[in-house]
């Protein structure tokens, strides 16, 4: 079920019916997103000490040792994409891939970001020469891509670095092809591949072709 975050922002999409779609995460996938939070959660006297896919079990207060818990990480992300959503550094290739890409494919950025943050993500993205349509969603955005299958009956691929939203595609929208990709080195250390998913490309440039077979 579409949850009533995003059933707006698809009335408003624009979408060409019969030609092929690719929609892509945005954190760790267009933009460096935990390089970045370290240093900001730093600044307020966080460590991050990541050996798992978990920053609740990451944040170890330095006066108060180890308070993290699903609050708090929240609320840190959530003040960071309050705050620094506007200068996310993007992932290098990921702009000139899509521009390559768009001219097989039409392409959406579906990325779980505070609402409020989607104009900031916005101007961001443009500014990276990333300047495709941004649904912002909450929860699994396996929902979404049906919805967005249905609406172009043509092949569809989505790009996502979390394995819960591939496994979300593939259990609401099977038709999908599903792509798990981590631009960034320190995330992909710790996030695990879904089943049987074995990391198809560690670059933009290599993903490419991935994608071109999955959109012809």
């Amino acid at each position: 079920m579409l949850n009533d975050q995003i059933r707006p922002q698809l009335e408003t999409l624009s979408l060409e019916p019969g030609k092929p779609l690719l929609v892509v995460d945005a954190d760790e996938v267009l933009v460096y997103f935990l390089r970045d939070f370290r240093h900001y959660v730093g600044a307020q006297g966080w460590d991050l000490r990541l050996t798992e896919y978990s920053l609740e079990a990451a944040l170890h207060h330095r006066s108060q040792g180890h308070v993290g818990d699903r609050a708090t990480a929240l609320a840190l992300i959530d003040a960071y994409f309050q705050e620094r959503t506007a200068g996310m550094e993007a992932i290098t290739g990921a702009a000139r891939a899509l521009s390559h890409l768009s001219d097989q494919a039409q392409i959406v950025v579906l990325t779980n970001l505070p609402h409020h943050a989607k104009s900031m993500r916005e101007q961001n993205l443009r500014a990276h020469g990333i300047p495709y349509p941004v649904l912002t969603n909450h929860g699994g955005k396996g929902p979404v891509l049906h919805h967005l299958a249905e609406r172009v009956g043509a092949p569809v691929a989505f790009v996502d670095d979390s394995p819960s939203q591939v496994r979300s595609a593939r259990k609401h929208a099977p038709t999908v092809a599903t792509h798990h990709f981590v631009g960034c080195d320190e995330a992909r250390a710790v996030i695990p591949a879904p089943e049987d998913t074995p990391y198809l490309a560690e670059t933009w440039e290599a993903l490419v072709p991935h994608l071109e077979v999955a959109l012809s």
